[in-house]
């Protein structure tokens, strides 16, 4: 690698960060009506009528309300971006540089950083802190004059390392400096004059990277710090939390003797930082990028700097805070509590990775808000963050800063299991030795370091095709797991690239290949410079337009409340016929009691029995206008007033394949169609049930049956302007289901009765709901035909006749079986009241969350 030399003083041609007096009150503005948003949002995702599945749903709450406190975080340290104002020097100051040295870190990078150092122009004393005590590079320390200092006794790592050196160090600064970093030649002038404030412990500055573009790793390490660098750090200086970093902080040195110097651990900086403040002591960020180090460049590195980080910070959080916190200022509080909750983000990213695989093969789901709404409170808080973070990159500090810094988070999300090893380390209190970040990794492709996001892809992969193969149309067509499919897909997308980027190598070679020169380059460099030129047009444009955005997005916000309150309610939707569009129906073949409040998301099913008579010209009876908040089922029987044989009904539904009854048929729809409204239909039901009077025992006779059903549908569904009729097919044999299915686009869904009647069973006793309903469904479930097995279920007769108890056991524990073993049911009809009002209200509303 060539080790860059930095002559140039700070700040350079690059620097980006720009604050003028008023720049504050815009993104204050923006945050206050932000809040407002994320009152609102959780306002109407904690209403008890949106929760799902208890335990999903307990998930998603625990992801989406880390994210909003992320969120907050964000938004407190954009609050108040005002960078310190430089006093003017008044004294001079005897300064001492400290850089170290481990084993195994290259020699050049050394000696590269031992240079940069003695071009400081501000007169200082160096030292190099060498854990190995290595013959050559005593020799560059006699030459360059710098004081080479060395330790038998290698306990506390890095830290240990600075105090062993500090004891022969008598300067009033100290400056620590990481050795791969390369400061700028005025430093010093930058820092120093913040130390006249004799309350100034340390002073902090810009970490800036050369190797940023070294790899994909290195790209996406250097993105999720600009934010910090920039706004947030900026914001912490005005708070009194600006947070040491170790790789380029400057003490005063009196300060570090207060509290027996320079403190160890994983996370060395911030404990240092976090006993200065509670000893009092103030510090101060300089938002200038005054060194240059390096950023991790392959996975393994970065994930060891990741491990080292999460187990450094936990450990800090439950050890060290609680002794220090009554020292603390409130502000300070704040920060160390919450700073170190970052590294919860791979809880919660596993959480968020879970969901979809748990939603998926339960076929159960977290949350049953209505998608209107939720968009109506989600999407301007989602684009508000947004427009606020594009505002905020005014204070990024150098230009190529600049981005959606997506490479950033899809790394981080790629890391979650090295914050979940942090913190289970932490809590089951293993130890994680100090290894110095390495410098020279070369690039390799991993296998074990990508496994837990390969299994995860996998485990995800497996979820979805579950899904698609057991429950089929009822799943592809359901809007709300269609939602859980693409973040399936969504998180399958973003491990991909997480186990793309550990292919390093792979990765090297084919970079080499599109780099090297060819007759297109030219071409290929100046496509470049023009997407350069448009990326950051762009990014200058949100930046610039952000507060016009917002105000526009406000504007269109309160718009679209408006149309979501206003839009009817009472319109039932027309995609029935799918069963993805309500969470679940209920129904009673009677009227539905005045006195039973049904929970708003369920929509009553309002059964009616029309007459269809086998004389010749006959019409198809026809109920009064249903209730316009009501389903209607309607059952299309034959006249059970006139006995009639089989051969009779055989005759009756040849006559329907003649044509002979498409008049009545006809007028039929068009009478549906002028309802305007969704029905369930089913012509016969019960056609093949051996204790009804109009029955088919035949195979003959149910071969009519099938054929007469298909012609019935497809003559209804060719009349021009097809009625919105969802066709119920309700057979009650298991043979019938297996050997005579109309097929796939002859029924919506399946009607099955349930009913406990021992005078009418076989063996003359009472049967579980389980017992009663497995045959039919095991006859669904294994019927050859595959397109039946994602049909859903309406139980068209709900009912225990030996079932007198108060409480209805029969019947909630019927419920219960359906809520765990059988999410294709997404309604039922009770056959009578005393059944439906046993259901407590509140169980029917978790019933329904868990079919959606």
């Amino acid at each position: 690698m060539q080790w860059p030399k930095f002559t140039q003083p700070s700040p350079n041609k690059d620097y980006n960060f720009t604050y003028r007096a008023g720049d504050v009150r815009p993104v204050r503005v923006l945050i206050v009506i932000g809040l407002l948003f994320m009152a609102a949002f959780l306002w109407v995702f904690f209403q008890p009528e949106n929760r799902g599945y208890s335990w999903l749903f307990g998930l998603l709450a625990v992801s989406v309300l880390f994210r909003i406190l992320r969120l907050l975080h964000e938004w407190y340290h954009y609050w108040n971006v005002v960078p310190p104002m430089r006093p003017a020097a008044t004294r001079s100051w005897t300064v001492d540089i400290l850089t170290t040295y481990c084993p195994g870190e290259p020699h050049e990078m050394v000696v590269n950083t031992l240079e940069a150092i003695g071009r400081i122009t501000y007169p200082h004393t160096t030292y190099l802190c060498d854990e190995a005590n290595d013959p050559y590079l005593k020799q560059v320390c006699a030459d360059l004059g710098v004081i080479h200092v060395t330790r038998t006794d290698k306990t506390d790592a890095k830290a240990g390392n600075i105090n062993n050196a500090l004891r022969q160090a008598t300067g009033e600064i100290c400056l620590v400096i990481d050795p791969d970093h390369v400061p700028v030649t005025d430093f010093l002038d930058h820092v120093l004059p913040h130390f006249e404030n004799s309350e100034v412990g340390f002073v902090q500055c810009v970490q800036g990277y050369y190797n940023r573009k070294e790899s994909v790793v290195a790209f996406g390490a250097a993105e999720q710090t600009y934010s910090f660098y920039g706004p947030m750090m900026t914001c912490m200086g005005g708070y009194g939390t600006a947070q040491a970093i170790g790789a380029n902080c400057t003490f005063r040195r009196s300060a570090l003797d207060s509290i027996g110097g320079h403190a160890n651990g994983l996370s060395e900086d911030m404990h240092t930082a976090m006993k200065l403040h509670a000893k009092g002591w103030q510090s101060v960020y300089v938002p200038l990028p005054l060194s240059y180090g390096l950023v991790p460049a392959t996975l393994s590195a970065y994930y060891k700097q990741q491990l080292k980080w999460s187990r450094g910070t936990f450990e800090l959080l439950v050890t060290t805070l609680p002794k220090v916190f009554s020292g603390l200022t409130w502000r300070q509080k704040i920060h160390y509590t919450t700073l170190p909750l970052y590294y919860l983000l791979g809880t919660v990213q596993l959480i968020d990775l879970l969901i979809p695989i748990l939603s998926l093969t339960t076929m159960l789901l977290p949350l049953q808000l209505d998608l209107l709404k939720f968009a109506t409170v989600y999407v301007p808080l989602l684009l508000t963050g947004f427009l606020i973070r594009q505002y905020a990159q005014r204070w990024l500090i150098e230009r190529h800063e600049a981005g959606f810094h997506l490479v950033g988070g899809i790394l981080a999300s790629g890391t979650w299991w090295v914050y979940v090893l942090g913190l289970l380390y932490t809590i089951f209190r293993v130890r994680v030795p100090y290894i110095p970040t390495p410098k020279d990794d070369r690039p390799r492709n991993h296998f074990w370091l990508i496994l837990p996001n390969l299994l995860v892809v996998l485990a995800t992969l497996g979820a979805i095709s579950y899904s698609i193969y057991w429950y089929g149309r009822f799943a592809l067509y359901n809007i709300y797991f269609q939602m859980m499919l693409g973040f399936g897909v969504l998180n399958i997308l973003i491990l991909t690239l997480n186990i793309l980027t550990g292919q390093q190598q792979t990765l090297a070679q084919i970079a080499d290949w599109l780099t090297k020169p060819s007759d297109h380059s030219e071409q290929i460099g100046s496509l470049r410079r023009v997407a350069w030129i448009i990326r950051y047009g762009l990014y200058n444009w949100l930046q610039r337009r952000a507060v016009a955005l917002f105000v526009g997005m406000v504007v269109a916000a309160l718009g679209f409340f408006i149309f979501t309150y206003r839009i009817r309610t009472d319109v039932l939707p027309t995609d029935l016929r799918f069963a993805n569009t309500q969470p679940f129906y209920i129904g009673l073949s009677d009227s539905l009691p005045r006195q039973l409040a049904l929970p708003s998301s369920i929509t009553p099913i309002s059964p009616y029995h029309l007459t269809w008579s086998m004389t010749p010209n006959s019409a198809i009876s026809f109920p009064l206008r249903p209730k316009a908040d009501q389903l209607p089922l309607l059952y299309i029987e034959l006249d059970e007033t006139i006995y009639t044989t089989e051969t009779q009904i055989a005759e009756f539904l040849k006559s329907i394949l003649r044509g002979e009854r498409d008049a009545a048929l006809r007028e039929w729809t068009q009478k549906i169609r002028k309802q305007n409204r969704p029905v369930l239909a089913s012509f016969m039901p019960e056609f093949d049930n051996p204790t009804q009077q109009n029955t088919l025992k035949q195979a003959t006779s149910l071969d009519l049956y099938r054929r007469a059903w298909q012609y019935i549908v497809r003559f209804c569904r060719q009349q021009g302007d097809e009625p919105d009729v969802t066709w119920v097919w309700c057979p009650t044999q298991p043979s019938t289901v297996v050997s005579y299915y109309p097929g796939e686009h002859y029924i919506d869904w399946i009607g099955i009765a349930v009913v406990n009647d021992p005078t009418l069973a076989i063996d003359g006793k009472d049967h579980s709901f389980a017992a009663l309903f497995q045959l039919p469904h095991t006859a669904v479930r294994m019927h050859p035909a595959y397109s039946i097995r994602q049909k859903p279920v309406l139980i068209t007769r709900l009912e225990s006749v030996t079932d007198h108890t108060p409480h209805r056991q029969w019947t909630i524990e019927a419920l219960e079986l359906m809520q765990e073993r059988y999410p294709t049911v997404r309604g039922i009809v009770f056959s009578n009241d005393a059944d439906l009002q046993a259901v407590p209200v509140t169980y029917l509303t978790q019933q329904q969350t868990v079919q959606r």
